[in-house]
């Protein structure tokens, strides 16, 4: 098992179901790498694959959006990018007060970009704002078991939860934290500048071509080595490829398999994410479960991971968590690439060619275009008829996660999943409970999920949620794909090493 998916984090705060969790700290920021006296470059030129969809930091599944956001907003706890351990940021203590209870200490004398001092009402309202079921927001998974927010004072609130949560700690490093009087005077504004409480400020976006940011020089945290970050939106990975070589941009995210060795100088880490496709179990024609199993065995991922990523890949062992994630089931396994259990299961289902809808996107994930022509070929030869709809990544997010809940889900559509609380509920509510945003399969395990987001005997929501890991084995909700490397591409004299978690922290690059 990779360092990176130790489970040392998750012991301490997923498994943790002591009365009370304390995490201090208040006195100081993670540290961040200095220039050296040569050091005179204070400009770096990032390319990212496509343009963000919004600066919307709590309404997004964006991860291009993350790569900039993420350097402007903060949350409360973070993690330490190598142990995954949970640490302090604009929180300094978290405690739990009874099963339901948080008591949550803020950090003092720390102001947003805009001047605005942070206080505990800022909290209040990102708290509430992202579990409003009217936002709509593509995360609030992440947030299901937040019930409400209460003010203690200028620098505490109380988190109260629907039920027990062990997970709530880690969760909290996902709630980016806005600026209430900013919001209330400008509510359009977080669509373009966000402002936050980081390390960097939106300086411009021009659309179609950049986003700039800059150093934010009142920042309460240690001063970064770099001054300026330009973002360039490239969506040809050979296009990233050129621009790193001839010195156009320090940094490219997302390089294939096949430049590493051209490039400059790379980085690789273990992904986070899957890949799935997942597949409308309520309506059409694969709502029928033998045609969707007969999905799953028609595709052949060793196949694709060899031909498309190098090695650089390996196959969803039939869940899309690893062995660190609590919930991870060591008995279930890949389905095999098997066409005739494929075509003898459609024969069995009266498939008779009925179109299958399959959408997908492309520029957001490595070679995710062309696995997504590889996964319709293979439907085809089974005998699925299937018609690919490439769509841009802002049309493809509002298929994903639709806004009227009345909306038809497509037969099929791909996506990468990443799990960043390293629980299996954020997979479960996120795609198979029904109040969740993406779900498209039927309420008949709604109350297993629900039970087991908030069961404190650890040996019993292990249980559970292998219960129900193999329930959507055998009656499937997705098509398992694969988890690949990523692979980041940089200048001879950039420095950084890659997070275990993948986030793209600018205060931690700087140049030799």
């Amino acid at each position: 098992m990779n360092k990176r998916f130790e489970s040392a984090s998750m012991v301490l705060f997923t498994l943790v179901i002591s009365t009370s969790l304390i995490l201090s700290g208040c006195g100081s920021a993670p540290s961040t790498p200095q220039p050296t006296a040569q050091a005179k470059k204070d400009t770096i030129t990032i390319a990212i694959p496509s343009e963000p969809s919004t600066m919307d930091v709590q309404f997004a599944d964006d991860g291009n959006m993350r790569a900039v956001g993420e350097n402007v907003t903060q949350t409360l706890l973070t993690l330490d990018g190598k142990t995954m351990k949970v640490i302090p940021e604009l929180a300094t203590e978290v405690s739990r007060i009874d099963n339901t209870t948080w008591d949550v200490k803020l950090r003092p004398n720390v102001t947003f970009q805009n001047g605005n001092p942070f206080t505990a009402d800022d909290v209040v309202y990102s708290v509430k704002r992202i579990i409003d079921p009217n936002f709509k927001s593509n995360i609030a998974g992440f947030f299901a078991t937040f019930k409400d927010v209460q003010k203690v004072g200028d620098l505490e609130v109380h988190i109260i939860t629907t039920g027990p949560d062990p997970s709530l700690p880690t969760r909290l490093t996902l709630l980016d934290i806005l600026n209430q009087k900013e919001m209330l005077a400008s509510p359009d504004k977080i669509k373009t500048a966000v402002s936050g409480t980081g390390p960097y400020k939106i300086a411009s976006w021009t659309k179609g071509q950049n986003i700039t940011l800059e150093r934010n020089d009142s920042y309460w945290g240690p001063k970064p080595p770099i001054k300026t970050v330009k973002y360039r939106f490239i969506e040809e990975d050979a296009t990233r490829a050129a621009a790193l070589k001839n010195g156009e941009v320090d940094f490219a995210t997302n390089m294939l398999p096949e430049y590493v060795s051209t490039l400059p100088q790379v980085q690789t880490a273990e992904g986070l994410e899957f890949s799935l496709v997942r597949m409308n179990a309520v309506s059409g024609v694969m709502k029928d479960q033998k045609i969707r199993q007969a999905a799953s065995y028609a595709i052949n991922w060793d196949a694709i991971a060899k031909s498309l990523y190098s090695g650089y890949a390996s196959i969803a062992p039939g869940q899309v968590f690893k062995p660190s994630y609590f919930g991870f089931d060591k008995n279930l396994k890949a389905y095999p690439f098997d066409l005739a259990k494929a075509k003898q299961l459609l024969a069995e289902a009266g498939y008779n060619g009925q179109t299958i809808e399959f959408v997908g996107e492309q520029g957001r994930w490595l070679k995710d275009g062309e696995q997504e022509q590889a996964i319709a070929q293979m439907l085809r030869d089974a005998g699925f008829k299937v018609d690919v709809k490439m769509l841009a990544f802002s049309q493809w997010l509002d298929v994903l996660f639709p806004k009227n809940a009345n909306t038809t889900p497509p037969d099929m559509i791909f996506t990468f999943h990443s799990n960043d609380i390293y629980d299996a509920d954020r997979t479960f509510s996120t795609y198979v409970l029904t109040t969740g945003s993406a779900s498209s399969y039927p309420n008949t395990l709604d109350a297993q999920i629900n039970a087991a987001r908030t069961e404190l005997d650890l040996t019993k929501r292990q249980l559970d949620y292998e219960a129900i890991g193999q329930t959507l084995y055998d009656n499937p909700a997705w098509i398992n794909g694969i988890n690949i490397k990523d692979i980041d591409g940089m200048g001879k004299d950039v420095v950084y090493q890659p997070r275990e978690d993948m986030r793209l922290v600018v205060s931690e690059m700087s140049f030799k």
